[in-house]
C-alpha cells in the first residue's frame, strides 16, 4: 500500500532502473505499471517554502548555476550575467538581467521594481526612464538605441519616455528569448569595445539596463529588480501551436519534452490523447465567490489601445486575480472585453499621491472610458501553473512539483507515457470474485488516525500579493470544533508552489482533507484480465467475503498500482472512490485595507519656508528656517543658494531646519532650493523661492584674523573728510604676520605693532604705531604730526619728527649729472655723494684715521 504521507507518490524503482525514462516497453519483460505521482496523495509537504519564494525574487550573480525556466505569469528576480561601466565613467551603470530559458511571451516592462519600488514612483525616480521591447520595431516602446554615456535628455517623475533614441535615468531594454535574437542596440551604442554584435543571448530571457547615478539616491548599490513576465512558450497538442499558456498540463508536457532542462521524451514516447484530455480539464472555468455567476457593477477607466484597465475601489480591484479570465462590459452593457486573461494586477499608493488599482489583461481596450459605470464578471481556471522551475534540481523533483499542482497522475502504460488529472468519474470495471485469486489472499485496510487529518493549511504564492508566500485553511465540520471527532487537532500542511490563485489553493485543501478521513484501501491478487486496468481508473469492486457491494455504496475504487508477477498474475492496489473533486466555491478572499507602509520615496518637501535678515536675526545674521517633516521624517536637508545670476553662492547639508547665511553679502533676488534627505540618501523635490539681504552684518566675537577678533573692528566704511573705505581699530592690534592693507588704515589710540614688512597701499591716519620690531614699515603717502618722536620711511625717504632725512643708499654716481633727487645721499669705499638739486651731484673724500 502507498503511505498517506509519502511525498508524491510512488516510485517502482526496479521498473525505472530496469525501462528508464526513455525506455521502451517490453511486454516479455515483467510488467510494471507505474506512477510519478498520485493524484490527491501526490501534495508535497510543505517545507522552506518561505525560503523558496525569496530566492525566486532575488538577484543573483551568475557563477555557474542555471537560468530557470518559467511557466504562466510570476513575478521573478534575475541573474545578474554582465554588469560594468562606461570608460570608467562610474555615474554610468550597465547590466544585463537574465530570466529565463527560453522565448517568453511578454516582460511587463511596467511592473519592473527595483530595489522593492515601482519605476513609476516619481518620488523615487524622479527623471522617469524608457522601457523598450524587441516586441515593437520602431518607435515609442521599441528598444532604445541611444548611448547611455552623457547627461539625461528627458525629465518627467513617475513617466515612462516615448523617443528611444534619448539618454534617460534609466532604461531598460526587454528581450524576449528568441532563438535568433540581436545584440542589444543601447549597450552597442554605449559601451561598444564590451558589447559586440556576437553578444546575442539566443534563447535567454534577458533585460539590458543602463542607470544614470545622481545625488538623489535613486539607487543604492546595484539596482536589485523584480519582474512579472508572461512566461514560457509551449506546444498544445489540441492545436498544434505552440504559445504562451498556464495549463499546467500544456507546462508538464513541455517539461518532459525539453532536452536541455528536462528529460527529453520524444513525441512518439507520449500518449498525446491523455494530455488532450488533461488539458481540457485544466481549462474548464469554475466559478468565484465574488463574482458568483454574474456580473458585478465595478466602476472603472482605461486609455484605448493600452491594456491596463484601472478600477475605483481597491476592494473591486483586488478581487480580480492574475490568470482568471475577465469579461468587462461599458455602462451600456456591451461586452468589450471577452474573456482574456489577467496578466497582472498592482495597486499602489506614492507618496502624496490617490491609490491606483489596475489590472493588465491581454488585449487592447478600443475606446477611452473615464470613470465608466460598467460591470466586470470574473472566472477561475481549474488548474493552472504560474511559476519558477529551478534548473538546477533534478529532473524527477521538478516533475513532482509540476504533476502535484494538478493532481496528475503520469503513468507508464504499454510503451507509451499517459498524463491523468484525479478527478470525478464513474466505474469503467466491475471486478467480481471471479477476477480475485482468494488462494492468494484479499486485504482491506480502513486506515489509521495517523493517516487523517482535520486541519489542511496550503501554502501558495498569493499573486495579488506580489507573489507573496500566502496560506488557506481548510478544516473539518465536526462540531462543536473541527477537531472534536478525532480528540486532537490532526494538521497537514501542503506546498503548491505553482498555484498563486488562493480559490484554486482553497479547493486543493478541501480535497486533501477529504481524501485524508476516507481512506480504505483493498489489495488483492488478480486474474490476466486486470491488464485491461490502467492507474487512476475507477472501478466497483463485488466480494461477499468483504461485504463488498454496490448495494452497500461501498465498492468503488479507485486503481492506485498495478504490478505483473512473474506467474501471469496481477497485483492491484486501489483506494476507495468518492466525489472530493468538484469544484467548491470558497469564500471570498479577505480584502484589508492595504498597508501604505513607507516607501524609499516617501518624502516631504520642506514646508513654510522663511527668510529672516540680519537686524531681525537672534543670532546677528541672516538665516532660512522651515517646519520639520511631520508625516515622513527627514535626516537631513540639502540647502543650494545662488545669485540673481544663477552663480551658486552656498551649498551645505545641515541636520537642523535652519541654515545661517554669513558672509553672504548684501543683495537682491538670491535663489534658495531646500530638500529633505532620508536616511537611505534618497532626496525630496525642492522647495524654491527668492530672497534679499538688505541688512549689513552685525559685528561678531566668533571670527578671528590673524589674532585681530572682529569685536576690535568699531567699524568699516567711509570715514569724515577722506575718500574710500577705512578699517578703524579702537583697541590694542598686534599683527605677527605680513600684513598689507589696501585700504586705509586708522589708529584712535593705543599701539600697533607690526613684527613682519607692512605695506600700506592707502591712506594712513594715526599715532602710536611706530615700534618697528624686527621689521620695517613702508608708507605710500603720510604726513605725521611734527611732535611725531620716531624713525619712519615714506616713499624711500628716511623721517624723523616730521622731516624728511633724505635717502641714504650705497653706490656710485656715474658722473655729477646723473639721476638724482634733492637731499639723496649715495656712498662707496671713496666718497660720499650728495644731490644738491635735480640731476646735480657733488662729492667729498673719505680716508681713515
Amino acid at each position: 500500500m502507498i503511505g498517506f504521507f509519502k511525498a508524491v507518490g510512488t516510485f517502482v524503482w526496479n521498473a525505472i532502473q530496469q525501462i528508464g525514462w526513455a525506455g521502451g516497453f517490453n511486454l516479455k519483460n515483467i510488467f510494471y505499471a507505474y506512477t510519478v505521482a498520485v493524484g490527491v496523495k501526490g501534495y508535497l509537504q510543505a517545507r522552506q517554502m518561505l525560503a523558496k519564494g525569496q530566492d525566486i525574487l532575488a538577484n543573483k550573480t551568475a557563477a555557474g548555476g542555471k537560468i530557470p525556466v518559467i511557466y504562466g505569469t510570476r513575478r521573478v528576480g534575475a541573474q545578474i550575467v554582465y554588469l560594468d561601466t562606461a570608460q570608467n565613467r562610474s555615474r554610468d551603470l550597465f547590466v544585463v538581467y537574465a530570466l529565463a530559458v527560453g522565448e517568453c511571451e511578454e516582460i511587463l516592462g511596467r511592473t519592473i521594481e527595483i530595489d522593492g519600488n515601482s519605476i513609476l514612483d516619481g518620488k523615487i525616480y524622479k527623471g522617469g526612464g524608457y522601457v523598450g521591447s524587441d516586441k515593437i520595431t520602431s518607435g515609442s516602446g521599441s528598444l532604445n538605441t541611444a548611448s547611455q554615456v552623457g547627461d539625461v535628455q528627458y525629465s518627467s517623475a513617475g513617466n515612462l519616455g516615448t523617443n528611444p533614441a534619448l539618454r534617460y535615468s534609466f532604461v531598460f531594454n526587454l528581450h524576449h528569448g528568441a532563438n535568433s535574437q540581436t545584440a542589444d542596440p543601447m549597450l552597442r551604442a554605449s559601451i561598444p569595445s564590451q558589447w559586440s554584435t556576437n553578444h546575442k543571448l539566443n534563447g535567454i530571457c534577458y533585460i539590458a539596463a543602463a542607470f544614470d547615478y545622481d545625488k538623489k539616491g535613486m539607487y543604492q548599490g546595484v539596482p536589485q529588480i523584480t519582474v512579472q513576465v508572461k512566461g514560457k512558450k509551449v506546444y498544445d497538442p489540441r492545436t498544434t501551436n505552440t504559445a504562451w499558456s498556464s495549463n499546467a498540463a500544456l507546462c508538464f508536457l513541455d517539461y518532459i519534452q525539453n532536452d536541455e532542462y528536462g528529460k527529453g521524451l520524444a513525441t512518439t514516447d507520449i500518449n498525446m490523447t491523455t494530455f488532450e484530455t488533461a488539458a481540457d480539464k485544466c481549462d474548464v472555468l469554475q466559478n468565484q465567490p465574488f463574482y458568483g455567476s454574474s456580473y458585478q457593477n465595478v466602476t472603472w477607466s482605461g486609455t484605448s489601445g493600452t491594456n491596463r484597465i484601472r478600477i475605483n475601489t481597491y476592494d473591486d480591484a483586488f478581487q480580480n486575480k492574475t490568470d482568471e479570465v475577465i469579461s468587462i462590459k461599458d455602462s451600456g452593457g456591451t461586452v468589450i472585453v471577452d474573456s482574456k486573461n489577467i496578466d497582472a494586477w498592482r495597486t499602489d499608493e506614492f507618496f502624496d499621491e490617490s491609490r491606483v488599482n489596475e489590472i493588465i489583461i491581454d488585449d487592447n481596450l478600443g475606446s477611452n472610458y473615464t470613470d465608466e459605470s460598467g460591470s466586470i464578471f470574473t472566472q477561475v481556471k481549474r488548474f493552472h501553473c504560474n511559476g519558477y522551475v529551478d534548473t538546477n534540481k533534478n529532473v524527477m523533483d521538478n516533475a513532482k512539483e509540476l504533476l502535484a499542482n494538478m493532481r496528475g497522475i503520469f503513468t507508464y502504460i504499454n510503451g507509451k507515457y499517459e498524463l491523468q488529472i484525479e478527478d470525478t468519474g464513474s466505474s469503467t470495471f466491475s471486478i467480481t470474485d471471479d477476477h480475485i485469486i482468494a488462494d492468494s489472499g484479499i486485504t482491506i485496510d480502513y486506515g489509521t488516525k495517523d493517516k487523517k487529518a482535520n486541519k489542511v493549511i496550503v501554502e501558495f504564492f498569493n499573486a495579488n500579493l506580489k507573489y507573496e508566500l500566502d496560506t488557506v485553511t481548510e478544516l473539518h465540520d465536526a462540531s462543536p470544533d473541527y477537531y472534536s471527532d478525532d480528540g486532537e487537532i490532526l494538521e497537514i500542511k501542503a506546498e503548491f508552489p505553482y498555484i498563486t490563485d488562493p480559490y484554486i489553493a482553497s479547493n486543493m485543501a478541501k480535497a486533501i482533507l477529504q481524501r485524508s478521513r476516507k481512506q480504505t484501501t483493498i489489495q488483492f491478487l488478480g486474474t490476466p484480465e486486470m491488464y485491461k486496468l490502467n492507474i487512476g481508473d475507477i472501478v466497483d469492486i463485488t466480494y461477499a467475503g468483504l461485504d463488498l457491494s454496490t448495494a452497500n455504496l461501498n465498492n468503488v475504487f479507485r486503481i492506485e498500482a498495478l504490478e505483473l508477477q512473474p506467474n501471469g498474475l496481477v497485483s492491484v492496489s486501489a483506494i476507495e472512490y468518492f466525489d472530493i473533486y468538484s469544484w467548491e466555491v470558497p469564500s471570498v478572499e479577505t480584502t484589508a485595507d492595504p498597508v501604505n507602509l513607507p516607501t524609499a520615496g516617501a518624502l516631504q518637501e520642506p514646508q513654510n519656508v522663511s527668510f529672516t535678515d540680519t537686524d531681525a536675526s537672534a543670532i546677528g545674521r541672516p538665516i532660512l528656517s522651515w517646519d520639520n517633516p511631520t508625516t515622513y521624517p527627514a535626516k537631513e536637508f540639502r540647502v543650494d543658494i545662488t545669485d540673481s545670476s544663477s552663480n551658486q553662492v552656498m551649498s551645505k547639508i545641515v541636520d537642523t531646519n535652519t541654515v545661517d547665511l554669513a558672509f553672504i553679502p548684501k543683495g537682491t533676488n538670491y535663489n534658495y532650493a531646500i530638500t529633505s534627505i532620508n536616511g537611505l540618501g534618497v532626496e525630496s523635490n525642492a522647495t524654491t523661492s527668492t530672497f534679499t539681504i538688505a541688512d549689513d552684518p552685525v559685528k561678531t566675537t566668533e571670527v578671528e584674523m590673524n589674532g585681530v577678533t572682529m569685536s576690535d573692528v568699531e567699524s568699516y566704511g567711509t570715514v569724515s573728510g577722506k575718500t574710500g573705505n577705512y578699517v578703524n581699530f579702537t583697541n590694542i592690534v598686534n599683527f605677527t604676520n605680513k600684513v598689507e592693507f589696501e585700504d586705509g588704515f586708522i589708529v584712535d589710540a593705543g599701539s600697533t605693532q607690526f613684527e613682519n614688512p607692512v605695506t600700506f597701499v592707502d591712506g594712513f591716519t594715526g599715532q602710536g604705531i611706530f615700534d618697528i620690531g624686527s621689521g620695517a614699515i613702508e608708507f605710500s603717502s603720510y604726513t605725521p604730526s611734527p611732535t611725531t618722536d620716531r624713525l619712519y620711511r615714506v616713499g624711500g625717504a628716511l623721517h624723523y619728527s616730521g622731516e624728511e632725512l633724505g635717502r641714504v643708499s650705497n653706490g656710485t654716481p656715474a658722473s655729477s649729472s646723473s639721476t638724482g633727487t634733492t637731499g639723496e645721499i649715495k656712498w662707496d669705499s671713496n666718497y660720499i655723494y650728495v644731490c644738491i638739486a635735480t640731476n646735480m651731484w657733488k662729492r667729498v673724500a673719505i680716508s681713515t684715521w
